[in-house]
């Protein structure tokens, strides 16, 4: 205690303390309220930046959603394209198929109309040979005036001869 008594005196300490008290309220008066200022300006901008921060996250979230929605239904989109592509095929297909069965179908009718055609023309012509052939039968017949058993033999080698013609 005597370090201090020897060491401090009052009239120091109230000079001091009244200087203190001066450039306290005087730093009050003048630069406490900018420097409150500033820093509630710095707050606020802090703030607003956080704020930004957090909406900027929420857009990007919101972008985000957007952007699965957006490619969910491109994806739904494609595989629906792919469903119609591979039905369309399909029906070509059994248009091709109906198509290919049907013209078939109609030559396979134009080849037995022209069978039948031909057929007839056949039958037409082998009638006509017949009665030819018949008429010529006849003719060597009563050309030769042969007696009846020869006759009956002539008649039998012209036929055989008109089976090996057939």
């Amino acid at each position: 205690m005597e370090f201090f008594q020897q060491n401090i005196h009052l009239a120091e300490v109230v000079v001091q303390l009244t200087a203190f008290l001066i450039v306290f309220f005087t730093l009050k008066k003048f630069a406490w309220k900018p420097l409150l200022e500033i820093i509630r300006f710095r707050r606020e901008r802090f703030e607003n930046e956080w704020s930004g921060i957090e909406r900027a996250k929420e857009n990007v979230a919101a972008l985000e959603k957007d952007y699965r929605t957006h490619l969910q239904k491109i994806e739904e989109e494609a595989r629906a394209k792919m469903q119609e592509a591979v039905q369309e095929g399909r029906r070509i297909a059994r248009e091709i198929q109906e198509k290919a069965r049907l013209e078939s179908q109609t030559t396979f009718e134009k080849a037995k109309v022209n069978i039948d055609l031909e057929i007839e023309k056949a039958r037409i012509t082998l009638r006509r040979e017949i009665a030819s052939l018949s008429i010529r039968v006849a003719e060597k017949v009563l050309a030769e005036k042969i007696d009846g058993s020869q006759q009956e033999k002539k008649a039998m080698e012209s036929l055989g001869e008109l089976e090996k013609k057939l």
